[in-house]
């Protein structure tokens, strides 16, 4: 397939090159890039942006079920007595029924792959399957009895079952929730089994003071510096949040190369009371990645509301305009999160030989008119709803805004039906 005569392609390679006016030529992975080329279908893509598809690093998909149920409350009241009780009530199905919803959404607004953290990976897997897109499914791991387990040692069983399930679309992961449901035990346990299997590790740590507070007061250490002192952090981790982390612990997440996702919306609307340091971060060579976190907490999956927010927030925050500028920004939803999950030879950049992940935004719209500068446009200007295609692997999920792969309204009406059960009257 050719996608012809792309007005822009917004490379995002290592010379973050802008191409203009060029054909690319696609099968599950891009074949060639230049002028005039031949293949058995073309689209036309002339006032199109063509970019690598956005990588959403930090969800808990299927709570799109949730979305609007519990806003505007104080965060542990919001847990403990709004989600914690619905998700008891959770099964594969429910999870299914989100996760589609979930993938739908991603896909719409410009997102070709996504890490969730959550319970029931088959529903996931279904969903994903379904849609097109490409996942990730971190295995949800407490200590605690959950819908899906009585404790760790269940989830961990789970995990290997879903193992050997991967497949070029979905890799499973290892999801420890958090220092403070993971006993040490449970957490070095995960590491090894995520070694044995090449797998991802995905924890939320310092999220907020009070989680941070109480566990100093427990552990006598702050989240970052315990999970370093037990030897967890690493390469293969991925750190969801980390908001609180001071600057030593910044240092350490540098050293022992550990990702850090960040979630600027989430964090904002329950309150978290801390922005993320993102410029101690960059400055210690910690690789920041952008999520949107749940719809329960965040109500909208858009990446572009993500990099234009949190480039924002640094800037109000630190009264600095030159912070996070929209480079960096369109860096940590395209290749910097494809170095995260270990995908960087895969997918986050337009090269020859990369998988053929790839989105394509209508340009011919007023607030996108003028481009003087494309990834200006994309960061601070464009939303979800630009994206007019997107393809995986090669396959086209969505074009001219539709869906291809399902029927769009049957997922919407699953979606309500779940919900309105899960939730009750």
């Amino acid at each position: 397939m050719i996608l012809k005569n792309c007005s822009w392609i917004v490379t995002q390679n290592q010379k973050r090159e802008i191409l203009r006016n060029k054909d690319v030529l696609i099968d599950d992975e891009i074949i060639e890039i230049g002028p005039n080329l031949k293949g058995e279908e073309a689209i036309d893509c002339s006032g199109k942006a063509l970019l690598p598809g956005l990588i959403n690093a930090h969800t808990h998909l299927a709570m799109t079920l949730l979305r609007g149920y519990a806003d505007d409350m104080l965060l542990q009241d919001w847990l403990q007595n709004k989600i914690w009780p619905l998700e008891a009530k959770l099964n594969e199905d429910y999870v299914y029924c989100g996760a589609l919803l979930g993938a739908v959404e991603l896909i719409k607004s410009g997102a070709t792959c996504f890490n969730d953290m959550y319970f029931f990976g088959n529903g996931v897997k279904r969903a994903a399957e379904e849609v097109g897109i490409r996942a990730i499914f971190s295995q949800g791991v407490l200590d605690f009895p959950t819908a899906e387990f009585k404790n760790s040692k269940e989830a961990f069983k789970i995990f290997k079952k879903l193992i050997k399930q991967k497949s070029e679309l979905f890799q499973p992961a290892i999801g420890t929730h958090s220092p403070y449901t993971c006993s040490e035990e449970t957490l070095l346990k995960a590491k090894e089994i995520a070694g044995e299997h090449n797998a991802l590790l995905h924890i939320h740590a310092s999220e907020t003071r009070k989680e941070v507070y109480d566990f100093l007061k427990q552990k006598g250490k702050r989240p970052i510096e315990y999970l370093n002192s037990i030897n967890f952090l690493g390469e293969e981790v991925l750190i969801a949040h980390a908001g609180w982390a001071t600057k030593g612990e910044v240092a350490i997440l540098g050293k022992t190369k550990t990702s850090v996702a960040h979630c600027p919306t989430s964090n904002m609307k329950l309150a978290v009371g801390a922005v993320a340091p993102l410029p101690e971060m960059f400055e210690n060579n910690v690789n920041v990645v952008l999520g949107s976190d749940s719809a329960a907490s965040n109500n909208s999956l858009d990446l572009f509301r993500e990099m234009r927010l949190a480039s924002l927030l640094q800037k109000a925050h630190r009264w600095d305009a030159t912070l996070l500028p929209a480079q960096k920004a369109l860096d940590m939803a395209t290749i910097d999160a494809a170095r995260a999950l270990h995908m960087q030879d895969k997918i986050g950049s337009i090269e020859v030989g990369k998988k053929a992940d790839l989105i394509l935004l209508d340009f011919k719209k007023p607030h996108l008119t003028p481009a003087h500068n494309i990834v200006s446009n994309l960061v601070y200007s464009a939303s979800g709803s630009d994206v007019d295609t997107a393809i995986v692997n090669g396959e086209i999920l969505m074009q001219n805004r539709r869906i291809t792969t399902l029927n769009e309204r049957e997922v919407l009406e699953k979606a309500e039906k779940a919900a309105r059960e899960l939730v009750g009257p």
